[in-house]
């Protein structure tokens, strides 16, 4: 058995006092200082001042939940608690603030976010919410992965597959191994989305280095600056720039990423020269023609393929795809490309890495779920450097609210580290839910999954033929 992986969680207190979701506000002189709400309130919202133990402090509204313990336990119906104006601003219709805020909430303490009034949301919705991870069909459920009495890998590979190993006459493998790259975790850190700080790279970096994972980053100063070591970076390049200070870090880089361009496989081949054990990753748009790209690729010899949505997971595709009533999501079209690999039997000859819209620690479970091998995320790890995706730094007149600029790498690093940490035992829950002792086994697992527009089409089509009087 392979040594048992794990992360390290140190509590980690913000800079800046969060947004939370709901504001309490006190009634004046009417509070008697009796304790009582600090007594009842397990998520330590309220506390006596440090410097006075006689009084009260400012509660911290951040951490409340909504349960009204407090409220409900004031002798003097001192206390009241709405809902705050600022949270509901936060983010847009993706990014809701419930998703910023449980990130906040996982990056602070690297645990999994319970709400401690219940969740009272739809059930079903748009994108990734219309689908359920299903552990209705279980052989044997495992014992406690996350606690340790049985071992769940979640570790992946990152590469081509041999379907078969041929060996010689003196027992000695013949077949050509081809180089791969094993990881402990199904994801890795993508390009960001908004303004890059040295500050924010070397946290992510430094955190990209203690779990193992890697980091897709241009090829600027910081990446070539002395102390930032190749181990875990990869270097986004193009065709123009593949001569010139990049043509170095590939001949160290373990693995690169290329953008999909019409001479890409010459490009590829040029890489190849400079380092034949380098990976090679081609970053696909999810567009029209997706599926007819990715197997010219695979046929091709490419190891990995990084298909791309927007921030939101909207991809750039026209027209309809095959399980979709609407073009769009990268949940429909990353089902569509799997597909067709394992149609075309070269599924195994290839890595699908997808990104775009992956928010919270259950958007990775479906996606591989959907046939992708491992996520790239982005706007994710800014949440955890405490990033209120107001968008400020789109605007180099408007100042960032809490100061990017000025993190402390070690302190950012931790905080990444706590996050990833609070998701992948969220993935061993799922996995040892469903029997899983490996989260490879994972993908492409479709009927580990119940798709909204599945039961949508059964549902409707019985009541349509019993409506018509046709007998079904």
């Amino acid at each position: 058995m392979p040594k048992k992986y794990n992360i390290v969680v140190r509590p980690t207190p913000p800079r800046y006092s969060p947004i939370g979701k709901f504001k309490i506000e006190e009634r004046g002189e009417s509070c008697i200082n009796c304790g009582r709400c600090a007594i009842a309130c397990v998520y330590d919202v309220h506390k006596r001042q440090e410097e006075d133990l006689r009084y009260m402090a400012e509660p911290v509204d951040y951490r409340c939940k909504g349960c009204f313990r407090c409220v409900q336990e004031c002798p003097r119906a001192a206390l009241c608690i709405r809902e705050s104006n600022e949270y509901l601003l936060l983010g847009d219709s993706y990014w809701t603030p419930e998703i910023i805020s449980k990130n906040w909430y996982q990056a602070d303490t690297g645990k999994i976010p319970v709400s401690g009034a219940g969740y009272r949301g739809p059930f079903s919705g748009e994108g990734f919410d219309s689908m359920w991870t299903d552990m209705s069909e279980i052989v044997r459920p495992t014992r406690d992965g996350i606690h340790g009495r049985e071992y769940i890998s979640t570790a992946v590979d990152i590469g081509r597959k041999l379907p078969a190993i041929k060996f010689d006459a003196h027992a000695e493998i013949a077949s050509p191994i081809p180089p791969t790259l094993n990881i402990p975790i199904p994801i890795i850190f993508n390009t960001l989305p908004f303004k890059r700080y040295e500050s924010v790279y070397n946290a992510i970096a430094k955190a990209a280095s203690y779990l193992g994972t890697f980091i897709i980053m241009e090829p600027d100063e910081w990446f070539k600056s002395e102390g930032n070591g190749s181990s875990y970076l990869i270097p986004h390049i193009s065709h123009l720039t593949l001569h010139t200070f990049e043509a170095d870090l590939i001949k160290i880089c373990k693995m690169v990423e290329l953008e999909y361009e019409e001479n890409v496989l010459s490009v590829i081949n040029e890489a190849k020269m400079l380092n034949p054990g380098t990976i090679v990753s081609v970053r696909v748009p999810f567009g029209d023609n997706v599926e007819e790209i990715v197997e010219e690729l695979t046929y091709a010899g490419v190891e990995a393929i990084h298909l791309y949505a927007d921030i939101n997971g909207q991809t750039f595709r026209k027209s309809l795809t095959k399980n979709a009533a609407q073009p769009g999501f990268i949940k429909e079209m990353t089902q569509d490309v799997h597909r067709h690999l394992v149609d075309l039997k070269i599924r195994d000859e290839v890595t699908l890495i997808v990104s775009g819209g992956i928010a919270m620690a259950e958007h990775v479970a479906k996606s591989i779920i959907c046939g992708a091998d491992l996520t790239a995320i982005d706007l994710p790890l800014l949440f955890a450097l405490e990033c209120r995706y107001c968008k400020n730094c789109l605007n180099d007149s408007q100042s960032c609210p809490v100061e990017l600029k000025e993190v402390e790498p070690p302190w950012g690093a931790q905080r990444i580290v706590n996050l990833i940490s609070a998701w992948r035992n969220q993935l061993l829950e799922v996995l040892g839910a469903m029997g899983l002792r490996e989260v490879r086994r994972l993908r492409g697992e479709v009927g580990r999954a119940i798709f909204f527009e599945d039961i949508e089409k059964e549902t409707l089509d019985k009541v349509l033929v019993k409506g018509s009087g046709v007998k079904s």
